[in-house]
């Protein structure tokens, strides 16, 4: 499958009270704006949706003295400070969630379903929460959470079927999901991906664990001793979600350790929300997407999409701000669009006042295959891409290159990572980061000295006769 358009993490300006314009840049998904797929004719902040008053914060909602954090969502004078972020990551640049570019350093606190983790963990198609702050480059995480749905084998699988069982529980495959090749039942696997309306899970990644210590779940107790299907040893309280830990015995999760609220690991610190989510229900102006409690009203802004679009098990973004739990005052809903399976897309947009081209290239029969981009803004900033993947001959994804330079006022940065990979998951990631200043005036010398005359022997003696008489 190829996975170089998927990855393409195009950056473009996210504007923001906190941030200068150039701060804070937003990734694009292939062939539109704002991780929609529409191709914008105005409007602000990386979604083309139209601004009344100017859209702030990198979603072109309507914001009330200003947006926060790249969300768009409205800031009251007052209260507490952050975002909170829910979605999958669909690009590296640090990390691209929800359409939006978030930085990470490695001291950034994170964790794989409670158990510390390394920034090599992160992968695309993985569902993360992330608490994040304003920063002078932009959106800088503080933690990142990896959460997957489960952790454990595989009870289950069909050949040539979209979908499989994991501690007896229904996986569906979402379109454009990354899944290693060659599962098969009993080996342990981790699955990341959202809960439909039914409570099932849809993935967007699944990946082997042969190193799996301990199985886990995440999911919502609707009653005692049932994770929304997944029998366990205790009989827990119903609650909103929670993640569960132990042993998986053939029938059941034998519990050691539960965690409520996983999915929320920044509650009652930030007031800003991202969230990504499968439309489970409406009822009047209240929206159930993927545990979170969406509330709307005239003001909020529709991306990709009308009000009466929000069918079940459509995927949605949600911007705006925290309420009391779960709830959130929606500023902004954004209609994510599918990617299709295995394919590639590409062509060129047009995002405020920037321009950007993109370029395929293959070598039959090589396994290889490429993606290159161009884009230059109209302050003059250029940026360029190149995505290079090489493939086995089965298909499998074997080594991943990207190099990304990006210039501008004199200053040039080159960042290149090379990922490889081995039956499916990456086991090297190597990055490397060159930053180049350029003097705004190179001064040359006004003369060069040259060397105008060789010097040379006026004379040269010759011995007019050689006696060669010898010895009498």
């Amino acid at each position: 499958m190829n996975t170089a358009s998927r990855f393409l993490c195009a950056l473009a300006l996210l504007c923001g009270p906190f941030l200068p314009l150039s701060a804070a840049p937003v990734c694009l998904e292939p062939g539109g704006i704002g991780g929609t797929g529409a191709v914008a004719t105005g409007g602000i902040g990386g979604t083309g949706a139209p601004a009344d008053n100017g859209g702030l914060g990198g979603t072109g909602a309507r914001a009330d003295n200003g947006g926060i954090g790249g969300t768009g969502a409205p800031a009251d004078d007052g209260g507490i400070g952050g975002t909170g972020i829910v979605g999958t990551i669909t690009g590296f640049g640090s990390i691209c969630v929800n359409g939006v570019e978030v930085h990470f350093d490695n001291k950034v606190a994170l964790s794989e379903n409670g158990v510390p983790a390394s920034s090599d963990q992160l992968a695309i198609g993985q569902v993360v929460a992330v608490e994040a702050g304003p920063s002078a480059r932009g959106l800088q995480a503080r933690s990142i959470a990896i959460l997957h749905a489960y952790e454990g084998p595989i009870t289950n699988v069909a050949a040539g079927s979209a979908s499989m069982r994991v501690m007896g529980q229904p996986v569906h495959f979402a379109s454009g999901a990354r899944v290693a090749e060659g599962l098969r039942i009993g080996e342990p696997v981790r699955v990341s991906g959202l809960r439909n309306a039914r409570g099932e899970v849809v993935a967007s990644r699944i990946d082997r664990a042969p190193n799996l210590a301990q199985a886990s779940a995440i999911g919502a107790i609707e009653r005692a001793g049932d994770l929304q299907g997944l029998a366990l040893s205790k009989p827990l309280a119903p609650s909103n979600e929670v993640l569960v830990r132990g042993t998986w015995n053939g029938r059941q999760l034998n519990v050691v350790q539960t965690r409520s609220d996983p999915g929320m690991p920044f509650a009652g610190r930030v007031r800003n929300a991202l969230v990504e989510g499968l439309v489970r229900a409406q009822q009047g102006n209240r929206i159930e997407v993927g545990g979170f409690t969406a509330y709307v009203d005239r003001s909020t802004a529709y991306s990709g999409g009308l009000a009466a679009d929000l069918a079940v098990d459509r995927r949605v973004r949600v911007s705006g701000v925290f309420g009391k739990g779960r709830d959130i005052r929606a500023a902004r809903i954004e209609f994510a669009q599918e990617q299709p399976p295995s394919s590639l897309r590409q062509g060129s947009g047009h995002h405020g006042s920037s321009t950007t081209e993109t370029e395929q290239h293959e070598e039959g029969g090589s396994g290889q295959d490429g993606n290159e981009s161009r884009e230059r803004t109209e302050d003059g900033e250029t940026r360029e891409r190149i995505e290079r993947t090489q493939e086995s001959a089965s298909g499998e994804l074997e080594r991943r290159e990207r190099i990304e330079t990006r210039e501008s006022d004199g200053r040039l940065e080159i960042r290149e990572r090379i990922e490889i990979f081995e039956n499916g998951v990456r086991v090297e990631r190597i990055e490397r980061i060159e930053r180049i200043e350029r003097p705004d005036r190179v001064d040359k010398p006004e003369r060069v000295e040259r060397i105008e005359r060789v010097e040379r022997p006026e004379h040269v003696e010759k011995v007019e006769r050689v006696d060669r008489s010898g010895p009498n």
